[in-house]
């Protein structure tokens, strides 16, 4: 089996990392961005939620945060439903009632027939 440096750096640069996460202890961080929601066009309410969640969990943010940081990156026509909304105070959690619960209503909202039965589930 022959030695291969750069196998052998990536390994150190990824074990490194995975270090510093690790030490970096359970508080939220910054590690990557949020996505964006304004119901242009071309977004997709279920992309945007998928990629908010991902963000999430690289992120470590606690459950009672998740609907603070999700509203903060709505825009537009997105931005103007939130503010017609009443109750709102998580994002999902299990046992709260629907209406007080962000990623839902999203859904419901912005949703197509297609995509309704997967991700609202």
């Amino acid at each position: 089996m022959a030695f291969d440096a750069n196998v052998t750096n990536i390994l150190t640069v990824v074990l490194t990392n995975l270090n510093t996460t690790l030490a970096a202890g359970e508080e939220e961080r910054k590690a990557v961005n949020y996505p964006t929601f304004s119901r242009r066009g071309d977004k997709d309410i279920n992309n945007f939620i998928m990629e908010l969640e991902k963000a999430f969990v690289i992120n470590r943010v606690v459950d009672s945060r998740k609907h603070l940081l999700a509203i903060s990156y709505l825009k537009g026509t997105a931005a103007n439903f939130y503010d017609k909304l009443a109750r709102i105070t998580n994002w999902n959690t299990a046992g709260q009632a629907a209406n007080t619960q962000l990623r839902p209503a999203l859904i419901i909202r912005f949703k197509s027939k297609a995509q309704a039965t997967y991700y609202y589930n």
